[in-house]
C-alpha cells in the first residue's frame, strides 16, 4: 500500500514545508520498518540456519524503527504547531538524546526470538523489546499531551489525522504487548501514515486543478511556516481584472490564468500560487531574482492577457513588512486599491511607507468602529453670521470623534477612511440624529438660530433610501424640516447624480433646504448650480483666500457671484479670518459669513454659551 501511494503521488509538486519534510522522513521510516518486520519474520523462522548475530541485529533494527516512528510522530506534530527553529532545535536536542539512549539500550539488551518452523508463531520479546515499548510509550505520551494542549494551533483535519494515527498505533502496541504473536504495530503505523497523507499531506490538497499551480490553501500553509521562521521573502502578485464593457465567462477567465500559469510553472526560483479572483502570486526567497522577474513582466507581459483584462502587478520586496499571511494579502489588496493609473498594465510597489499607511488606516478604522459603538461621535457647531440681519442665524454641524483618552480626532484623519469602508453611513446617521435632538432639546430657535447645516457625504448621496431615513429621523425628534439644511458637494453631485436628485426632491417636498458646499474647488462648474435644486452656495475657504491674493481669482469670483445672485441664491463665504476680509465680503454683498473671525467650531455647550454672549437681544 505504501509503495503504491509513493508511486502515485511522487510526480506531484510539493510545498516542502517543514511538516511535509518530516512526514516524508516518517513515511520512509515506516516503510523501512515494514520491510524490516517482514525480513525479521523470515530470519526468525529460519534462525537455526543463519548466524545468530545477524538475526538479532535485524530484529533489533525493526524494534528501533518502531521507536523512531513514535519520535518522528512527535516531531511532525511539533513542526505543525511551530516553525520557529529555536524551539524545534531545543526539542531535538532533548528528545533525540532520549532516543539515542534507547537505541543503545535496545542494541545492548538481550532479545528473545520465538519462532516455529511452520511460521504460525513468530515474534521477538525480552528486555530489548520491553525497552522499545517503554521508549515508544514515552514519545506517545508527549504526542497525546501536545494534541490536548496545542489543539487550537492545529487545523481540524490535521489534528484529527494525528489523533487517529496515534490511537491506532497505541491500541495495536497494547494488543501486541500482551499478545506478542500478533504482529499489528507495523500495520497500524502504515494505516496511520496513510490517514495523515490523505487528511493533511496529500499534494493534491494544495494544487489548483485548473492551472496546476499551488492553491490558496497551500499559500497559507507555506507562508505561515515562513512567518513563524521570520524568513524574508519577496512577492509578485498578478491580478487579471475584467475590462469595463467586457463580460466574459469563467471559462475565459480560467483560460487567461491558465495561459499565465503555463509560463510561471517553469519558474524554479519561485513558488507560484493561484489565488481567488484571477490572482497569481509568485513567492521568491531571493529578492534580486524577484526584481529580475518583475522587470521581465514590465517588458514582456503578454499582450493577449491585457486585451480584455486590466493586469495589475503588485511587488512586495519584503514580506516582513507585515506579520502574517492574511496581512500580506491585505497589503496587496490595499496596494491594488491605491492605483491611480487606469491603463491595462499597472505596476505598483508595496513598500514600507505604503504598509505604514495601511496599518494607520486599519487603526483609524478600528477607532471609528469603537467610537460608533461607544457613542463617542461628537458634533461641533461653527456659527454662521447673516450680514443682512446682523446676527447669527445658522451654524454648520461638523463631526468629530473622541478617542478613548478624550482626545478629539480631526475629520481630516477619519472622514476619508470612513467613506472608504462605508462607516460614513453610520456616522452620518448618528450626526443627523444628534443635530435634530440638540436643536429641539436646547430650543435653538429661541437663540435666533433658524436652521443647522448638516453635511452629506458622497456615499450617503448615493443611498436611494436617504430621504426616507432622514424623514423618519426628523419625525422621531419632531423637528421642523425647515430647521435643517443639507450640504452636498460637487463631487457628490457627480456620483450617482440621478439618485441624489431624487433624494433632494423628496426632502425638498418634505421641507428641508440644500446648500452646495465647497464651491470653487474640484470640478467647479456653474452647471451644478443650475442642475441641483440648492438655495445656498458656499464659497470654499481656498477660493476666498485667493480672492485677496490673486486678481484673476477676484475676477472669477466676482463673475460667479453676479450669476449666483442673478439666480436669487444666497452665498456663504467660508474661512473668513480677519476684519479686513469680513468688510470686503460685506462690500460685495455676500449673504452669510462663516469662519474663525467669529468663532472656531464649538462643542454643544460652548456653542450655546457663545450664542448667549454674542447674539443681540
Amino acid at each position: 500500500m505504501l509503495v503504491v501511494l509513493h508511486l502515485l503521488f511522487r510526480p506531484y509538486r510539493k510545498l516542502n514545508t517543514l511538516p511535509n519534510r518530516v512526514f516524508q522522513v516518517t513515511y520512509y521510516i515506516i516503510l523501512a520498518g515494514l520491510i524490516a518486520d517482514i525480513l525479521s519474520v523470515f530470519l526468525i523462522t529460519y534462525q537455526d540456519r543463519l548466524p545468530k548475530i545477524l538475526v538479532e541485529v535485524e530484529a533489533k533494527t525493526y524494534l528501533i524503527s518502531l521507536e523512531l516512528t513514535a519520535l518522528l510522530g512527535l516531531l511532525y506534530l511539533i513542526s505543525s504547531v511551530t516553525s520557529k527553529m529555536e524551539k524545534i532545535r531545543k526539542w531535538i536536542r532533548i528528545n533525540f538524546g532520549v532516543a539515542a539512549f534507547f537505541v543503545i539500550l535496545i542494541y545492548v539488551l538481550p532479545i528473545h526470538l520465538v519462532g516455529e518452523n511452520n511460521g504460525e508463531i513468530v515474534y521477538s520479546s525480552g528486555p530489548s523489546a520491553l525497552a522499545t515499548y517503554i521508549s515508544a510509550a514515552y514519545f506517545s505520551i508527549f504526542v497525546v499531551l501536545a494534541l490536548v494542549t496545542k489543539r487550537k494551533l492545529l487545523p481540524t483535519r490535521q489534528h484529527r489525522a494525528i489523533l487517529m494515527w496515534f490511537c491506532l498505533w497505541m491500541v495495536a502496541s497494547i494488543i501486541q504487548f500482551f499478545n506478542p504473536e500478533l504482529l499489528l504495530v507495523g500495520y497500524a503505523g502504515a494505516l496511520g501514515i496513510i490517514i495523515i497523507f490523505f487528511q493533511s499531506e496529500n499534494p493534491e490538497l494544495y494544487l489548483d486543478r485548473y492551472t496546476g499551480l499551488f492553491n490558496s490553501m497551500g499559500f497559507f500553509r507555506y507562508m505561515d511556516e515562513n512567518y513563524n521562521a521570520n524568513q524574508k521573502l519577496s512577492v509578485i502578485s498578478i491580478r487579471f481584472e475584467q475590462t469595463v464593457g467586457h463580460e466574459h465567462s469563467s471559462d475565459y477567465s480560467n483560460n487567461i490564468v491558465t495561459s499565465a500559469a503555463n509560463q510561471f510553472l517553469s519558474l524554479r526560483s519561485a513558488k507560484v500560487f493561484k489565488m481567488l479572483e484571477d490572482e497569481v502570486l509568485m513567492i521568491f526567497r531571493d529578492a534580486e531574482e524577484a526584481r529580475r522577474i518583475l522587470e521581465l513582466l514590465k517588458r514582456d507581459l503578454p499582450v493577449k492577457m491585457t486585451i480584455r483584462n486590466i493586469v495589475t502587478v503588485v511587488f512586495v520586496e519584503d514580506t516582513r513588512y507585515v506579520k502574517s499571511s492574511q496581512e500580506l494579502l491585505d497589503l496587496i489588496t490595499y496596494a491594488r486599491a491605491s492605483k491611480t493609473d487606469l491603463s491595462t498594465r499597472n505596476f505598483i510597489t508595496a513598500d514600507e511607507s505604503l504598509t505604514q499607511r495601511m496599518f494607520a488606516e486599519k487603526l483609524m478604522n478600528q477607532q471609528i468602529q469603537e467610537a460608533i459603538a461607544e457613542d463617542r461621535i461628537k458634533v461641533f457647531y461653527q456659527p454662521i453670521f447673516s450680514i443682512c440681519e446682523n446676527r447669527f442665524v445658522s451654524a454648520e454641524a461638523l463631526v468629530r470623534i473622541e478617542d478613548e483618552n478624550g482626545k478629539i480626532i480631526s475629520p481630516v484623519d477619519f472622514i476619508p477612511i470612513a467613506e472608504k469602508n462605508g462607516l460614513i453611513m453610520d456616522i452620518g446617521r448618528r450626526v443627523f440624529e444628534k443635530v435634530c435632538h440638540f436643536f429641539v432639546d436646547k430650543k435653538l430657535e429661541s437663540f435666533g438660530i433658524q436652521y443647522i447645516e448638516v453635511n452629506l457625504s458622497v456615499i450617503q448621496c448615493a443611498d436611494e433610501f436617504l430621504a426616507h431615513e432622514y424623514g423618519r429621523i426628523m419625525e422621531k425628534f419632531r423637528i421642523k424640516p425647515s430647521c435643517i439644511n443639507l450640504e452636498i458637494t460637487e463631487s457628490a453631485s457627480l456620483h450617482a447624480k440621478q439618485i441624489l436628485i431624487k433624494n433632494m426632491q423628496q426632502l425638498l417636498d418634505y421641507g428641508t433646504s440644500f446648500s452646495l458646499d465647497d464651491f470653487g474647488t474640484g470640478n467647479s462648474n456653474l452647471n451644478y448650480i443650475v442642475d441641483m435644486p440648492v438655495q445656498i452656495v458656499k464659497f470654499d475657504r481656498s477660493m476666498i483666500q485667493s480672492y485677496f491674493t490673486s486678481q484673476k481669482a477676484k475676477y472669477v469670483m466676482d463673475a460667479a457671484m453676479q450669476m449666483i445672485h442673478g439666480m436669487e441664491l444666497a452665498i456663504v463665504a467660508e474661512g473668513i479670518e480677519t476684519e479686513e476680509q469680513y468688510n470686503a465680503m460685506k462690500e460685495i454683498k455676500i449673504s452669510y459669513i462663516q469662519g474663525y473671525y467669529f468663532s472656531k467650531p464649538l462643542p454643544e455647550e460652548e456653542f450655546l454659551d457663545f450664542l448667549r454672549e454674542k447674539q443681540p437681544a
